[in-house]
């Protein structure tokens, strides 16, 4: 018995690594973004550890993130050490500089996965704007090479993010930026809505929910029915890998009456997990990311028998990207209070 049993267990051990052997646990991806700001200004930003604390993807959303800072910040071998409640833990060396056109630097994040590699940054001059590029080759832990495309997904997103920060540093004021806001667990009042339906790719939803709301408000005013809120996508299917997804455009009403001319659909009352987006719409993907990552770390569990849902709180036919603002309600499970 005790043979069989060991048996099992050598071959259960053998056949998991003989599964995560089939994956390399590579992790390579790029980050391209052009900056409205002199090419020795950006590389200073980036070259600078001290300077990642303001706009870092790991550093700069927590503040009360513990840092740690070799003798020298900005020459190689200089080494920036992190540990965040919310954003993991993880170290940055310097390897070589190039100024002002590369910079390589050892990366290891411990936290919330395991990633080891080089990052390295270039930069180029484009007639007084600077085209930086952020990229990463490294490997993941053995246990995670099955989730190495995940991983890669995330740091991409991560890194995306950073690059639009230091952008909104540089930049002048007038340019395109945004802010992500952490709201945390609200109530929800139940939300009566006329929609329509939407399947379709991700990046297309922005100009349908444009087209679509302004077609909703058009007829509900020949109706004679008041909008009683914001319009809102209501997402019930998303496909990240083929970046589709199948929602509901819709816009609330006050009236329990049922309408030939609408689909009527009713989301009923509900805690949330809610983040607020100000500014450019075309970070609404980032903010999702970074709101699933608090609350995975703040361990607030989600109700996914409900829909997750975008509010437009401000129209953008009335406002400049600058002042657009969009709340994301994930919703979450009630805790249970003990007697």
């Amino acid at each position: 018995m005790l043979s069989t049993l060991i048996f099992v267990f050598i071959f259960c051990v053998v056949a998991v690594l003989v599964y995560m052997g089939r994956y390399s646990g590579r992790v390579r991806f790029e980050q391209t973004r052009l900056i409205d700001a002199p090419l020795a200004q950006v590389y200073a930003m980036v070259a600078d550890l001290h300077q990642w604390q303001h706009w870092s993807p790991w550093l700069a959303q927590d503040s009360g993130a513990a840092l740690t800072f070799s003798d020298s910040a900005s020459g190689k071998g200089s080494r920036c050490s992190w540990e965040s409640a919310t954003m993991g833990a993880g170290l940055i060396e310097q390897v070589r500089l190039q100024a002002p056109e590369r910079i390589e630097q050892h990366l290891r994040l411990r936290h919330p996965f395991t990633v080891f590699g080089r990052s390295y940054w270039t930069f180029d001059d484009q007639d007084g704007k600077t085209r930086i590029t952020w990229g990463l080759r490294g490997r993941v832990a053995f246990s995670m090479r099955a989730f190495a495309a995940t991983v890669k997904g995330s740091l991409a997103l991560d890194c995306r993010h950073a690059l639009d920060q230091l952008a909104s540093l540089l930049e002048p004021a007038t340019a395109a930026r945004y802010e992500i806001v952490h709201l945390g667990v609200r109530d929800v009042a139940p939300i009566r809505y006329v929609y329509r339906n939407y399947q379709g790719s991700i990046n297309g939803l922005p100009q349908a929910v444009v087209d679509v709301t302004a077609e909703l408000r058009q007829q509900l005013t020949t109706a004679g029915v008041p909008a009683a809120g914001s319009p809102l996508a209501i997402y019930f299917k998303t496909n990240i890998k083929l970046r589709t997804t199948s929602c509901h455009i819709g816009i609330p009403v006050d009236t329990p009456d049922d309408f030939d001319a609408f689909a009527v659909r009713e989301l009923a009352a509900h805690r949330a997990y809610v983040v607020r987006l100000n500014g450019d719409r075309a970070a609404l993907e980032i903010a999702w990311f970074y709101a699933m990552q608090r609350m995975v770390a703040q361990k607030i569990q989600p109700d996914q028998r409900l829909p997750p849902f975008e509010s437009y709180l401000v129209r953008d036919a009335q406002a400049l990207t600058q002042d657009l603002v969009t709340e994301l309600h994930l919703p979450v499970r009630l805790a249970i209070v003990p007697l």
